[in-house]
Formats: structure tokens, sequence, C-alpha cells
């Protein structure tokens, strides 16, 4: 199954997992608030896996600044001792743009009776209406709103027909902490400024080691 799911380096399950949760995002770099937001998901939502998913290109972001490939290696040495983890390469192989709902088929095809959640971050709900058949990917999954701590929780009036439509298949969740962002980390690197535990050591060593996110000679 490892390949057919694209798990990236066969870390797969044996058997599929009864409730699945897909975390995509640019994850550039992966630190470790994108962990605790999967773990705290993980628990709180009775999830038996989740596989972290770097975007090949999100429509909704600028180009990353480190390529996929060195993207899913940071995400796949971030889960590196994390039993219920997995990367996927899977739009890493596909022609940009990603879309989720693409994304959601693939797992759908080969996880055909398990229980699909999507991860994602509460302010995607502002765009949500605007992704590629957000229909299809309320019929395909569940969708798992992060909340920062603190902010607002809420469902924009631009979804209600589709909550109307498909009942609870988007919870709102707010997350313990949330504090660390992969623009910070990328700020700090360009600067030469330690990252502290923000990053796993890791996954520090493979960016300085390739000179990722360093400010360009001559600035």
């Amino acid at each position: 199954m490892g390949d057919i799911c694209g798990w990236g380096e066969g870390r797969g399950p044996d058997t599929p997992p009864r409730r699945f949760g897909i975390y995509g995002g640019t994850f550039d770099p992966v630190h470790r608030g994108h962990l605790f937001v999967a773990d705290d998901v993980r628990v709180s939502f009775a999830l038996d896996r989740v596989v972290l998913v770097p975007a090949n290109r999100s429509p909704f972001k600028a180009d990353a600044g480190a390529s996929g490939a060195q993207r899913f290696e940071m995400v796949r040495l971030a889960i590196d001792g994390l039993p219920w983890a997995d990367a996927s390469s899977v739009e890493l192989g596909r022609p940009a743009p990603s879309y989720t709902v693409d994304t959601l088929r693939h797992f759908r095809a080969c996880l055909p009776d398990t229980q699909l959640f999507l991860i994602v971050g509460a302010d995607a709900l502002r765009d949500f209406a605007g992704w590629r058949e957000p229909d299809g990917i309320l019929e395909l999954a569940t969708v798992i709103a992060v909340a920062r701590p603190g902010s607002a929780l809420g469902v924009p009036r631009s979804l209600s027909h589709l909550i109307e439509e498909r009942q609870n298949r988007i919870v709102l969740y707010q997350t313990a902490s949330l504090d660390t962002s992969s623009r910070e980390v990328r700020a700090r690197l360009r600067d030469g400024l330690p990252v502290g535990d923000d990053v796993p050591e890791q996954v520090v060593q493979y960016i300085l080691g390739r000179g990722l996110y360093r400010k360009p000679q001559g600035e």
C-alpha cells in the first residue's frame, strides 16, 4: 500500500487506518508548530495516522523558497521517530499547481474504507468557496479547521450553502498553541539568527548543510 498511496519512504501502515488525517501545506520549512497541530488534532479527533503532504505549488501562495524535493525531505526528517506520522510526495509528482480535491481523491482511491479528515488553518475557510470543487472536498473528507489560540471561531457566510448541504463536514477546532510560522523561521535563517527549538534539529542541519533560506550575497 505504501507505493500506491505515496507514503514517501514506505512508512505506511500494513493495514489501512480507520480514521486518517491529511495535513497539506507548503512546509517551507516544516517546524514544530506543524508537528504540534498534527499531533493535537490526531489525539483530539482519535485519528489513527496523519500524513503531511508538501504542496507542489499552492495556487494561493507564491513560489516556495525551497524545492519540492527539499521540502519533502525536511518533512520526512521532521517526522522521524513519530509512529503516527507519514510523509507523502503525491502532490510533487503532479503538474503544478496543487489542488486539494485531487489529493483527497488520491487517498480515497487507495483507502476506500477509511474516514478521511482534511486538516487546514481556520483562515483558509475565507477562501474555501473559491477552492477547486469545494463541494467535492466536503464529499470526500471532513474538514478540520484549526484556529490559533484566542482567535474567533466561525464559518464564513460564503460557506453557508455548503454547510446546509453537508452537515458536520466542517469542524472548527482551537488548538492550544500555534505560535511559530514558516515565514518567521525563514526570516531568522536569512539573517543568520538561531531558530531555537522551533525547528527539529535534524531539519536545521539539513537547511544549514544546503544553505537554504540564506540571504543572497551582496544584499
